[in-house]
């Protein structure tokens, strides 16, 4: 590839890489990292469409962390409506970063801490394993010599079963999705974690670091609000 195509794909992958990050979807690993420095820290509402007595909404905040370009910490706060409040905490590494003919490749592992997330009693004895993943993604442009949106990126992860989330099994086996930046402030989502079809539009008014994001978790519905810096 001629030196000025390099630099040319080089300078979009950047690109992608700064606007990936706003569009990710709550507890569903995927290969999106952050660089050295930046933080990533958000708050979400899950409206529950639950049987009477069960658990009815669900506050989740989450904290981002690159500790460097390769390897990230995360902490996920749940709060469950008639259930208990915990903290899981995430790290990941990345193994590969994206290029013109490679995916960008990210191994992990969930709830490294073996923190207990339910009071179920069916299920509180698996909330506490820690689950591993492995997670690709690759980007396409609609131009490929133009380093802007509209573009598509493709996730595809293996994983182990994670039982973090309102007792249930995610992420396991194969699950993934596609995360589309139609504006350089509109996105959409589409994801299926293993156990839900998850669906989002985000909205990044320019320049403030802000990313609006609401949509669907299976049967339910959410909506959070993200705030990403470099320090």
């Amino acid at each position: 590839m001629p030196v000025r195509r390099r630099m040319l794909a080089a300078t979009i992958l950047l690109a992608v890489a700064t606007a990936a990050r706003a569009d990710d979807i709550v507890t569903m690993p995927t290969a999106n990292q952050l660089k050295a420095g930046e933080v990533d820290v958000a708050a979400y509402y899950i409206d529950l469409r639950l049987p009477s007595g069960a658990p009815q909404f669900v506050h989740y905040q989450t904290l981002y962390v690159g500790l460097t370009d390769r390897f990230e910490i995360d902490i996920h706060r749940t709060d469950v409506n008639r259930d208990k409040k915990s903290v899981v905490l995430v790290g990941s590494a990345k193994l590969l970063s994206e290029t013109p003919t490679r995916p960008d490749l990210v191994i992990g592992v969930r709830n490294f801490t073996a923190t207990r997330t339910t009071l179920n009693p069916s299920v509180r004895d698996k909330s506490d394993d820690p689950s591993a993943f492995l997670s690709a993604a690759k980007t396409f442009f609609a131009d490929p010599e133009k380093p802007g949106p509209p573009l598509m990126r493709l996730h595809l992860s293996l994983g182990t079963e994670d039982w973090t989330l309102l007792g249930e099994s995610r992420h396991g086996g194969v699950f993934g999705g596609v995360q589309a930046l139609i504006k350089p402030w509109l996105g959409a989502v589409v994801q299926h974690d293993g156990t839900d079809l998850i669906t989002a539009i985000t909205l990044m008014p320019p320049r403030t670091g802000l990313t609006f994001k609401g949509g669907t978790f299976g049967d339910h519905y959410w909506a959070g609000v993200a705030f990403r810096k470099h320090l």
